[in-house]
């Protein structure tokens, strides 16, 4: 098939998984979602049975109880919930699909936007905005040291190099990454008072009022869980690369190019490189598309308003609103990342491109 076949088919297979995982997730929230309104019309019909008193002082309690049930059926049919379960569900996943979601419990968020709004999207987005300051330079960062360092170790096998890195990396990848946090600010603010204890406080308002002391505020408050999710991350990375590349060498176009003579570095960086960059790449896209979504604990141990901490905050206050704004938005971009990687798979991989 063509590139543009190719491209929109493999386009309408993401629309199409992503709305049946949506149905499956609106389904799942459905109930809890349906629970949570039916507690507001309670309180709702509670409000204006309380507002009507005064007409009400002549009615028996049997007709004021009718009267309840009377308003609160109306509210009911109102939001839809006296149809079919089937009916809810696909309203309820057209609304999630198309980024329409309930509002948010009002003042249970303004950690994240510095007010008490209750647009969901809104909220979703500046915690993805923090988490993404935060993790996702953090991965990228990593993701470059790791890859590096992957890629000298798989040139130097069984050298000094090669057992330090994967050392380091056995290591690095057994540590949890809450537990190197508390370690680094216990070493780091409290043993020798390089950083500050938090990653997010109170800016003083001669820093807001300057850019550059902003600027300069601000990295050295995020300098510490920067340093310690870097630390974390990089060495699995650099042990995957290393494994990815050592068996690309092994394979026969690799011996063919040496032997006739190409130097090792146009082996290594125009036929290695390339031809083990499809499975490095897949794991360099899903580590970063990962990171948007932050760590509950991590985020916890350095008081970061990311998308862990929000997750966490929405499901203690029982908001399923942003929980299914976040459970959307994650599967969202996964989708995505996995149709823009079958699209790059075409480009670094001519296997792929045959097939077009």
């Amino acid at each position: 098939m063509g590139l543009a076949r190719y491209v929109t088919f493999k386009a309408i297979n993401a629309i199409i998984i992503l709305f049946i995982v949506v149905l499956i997730i609106s389904y799942l929230f459905n109930d809890m979602n349906e629970k949570t309104a039916i507690g507001e019309i309670q309180e709702l019909v509670a409000l204006r049975l309380q507002q009507m008193r005064a007409r009400l002082a002549n009615l028996t309690e049997k007709e004021i109880e009718q009267l309840r049930e009377r308003l609160f059926k109306i509210e009911l049919e109102k939001r839809g919930l006296l149809e079919p379960l089937p009916i809810r569900v696909l309203r309820y996943a057209w609304k999630t699909f198309t980024f329409n979601f309930d509002p948010a419990t009002r003042g249970k968020y303004s950690i994240f936007t510095g007010t008490d709004t209750d647009d969901t999207r809104l909220i979703v987005l500046l915690a993805m905005a923090n988490t993404a300051m935060l993790f996702t330079t953090a991965q990228l960062i990593a993701l470059t040291i790791g890859i590096f360092l992957g890629l000298q170790a798989a040139r130097k096998i069984g050298r000094l190099l090669d057992r330090g890195i994967s050392l380091i990396a056995m290591l690095s990848a057994s540590l949890p990454m809450w537990w190197v946090g508390i370690l680094m600010i216990y070493i780091f603010a409290y043993v020798i008072p390089i950083f500050p204890t938090v990653a997010r406080e109170h800016v003083p308002d001669e820093v807001l009022a300057d850019p550059f002391k902003y600027f300069i505020w601000t990295i050295h408050h995020l300098a510490l869980p920067l340093i310690t999710i870097i630390l974390v991350s990089f060495g699995s990375i650099a042990w995957i690369s290393r494994n990815i590349v050592i068996g690309v060498m092994q394979e026969d176009f690799v011996t063919t190019a040496r032997a006739k003579g190409v130097p090792e570095r146009k082996v290594i960086y125009g036929h290695v490189l390339r031809a083990a960059s499809p499975p490095i790449v897949t794991m360099s896209a899903f580590g970063i598309i990962g990171s948007f979504f932050g760590a509950i604990i991590s985020e916890t141990v350095f008081q970061w308003p990311g998308m862990g901490q929000l997750y966490w905050t929405a499901i203690n206050v029982n908001d399923t609103s942003v929980v299914m704004a976040v459970t959307y938005a994650s599967v969202f971009l996964i989708i995505l990342v996995k149709f823009t990687l079958d699209l790059i798979y075409g480009i670094l991989d001519p296997r792929v491109k045959t097939k077009w």
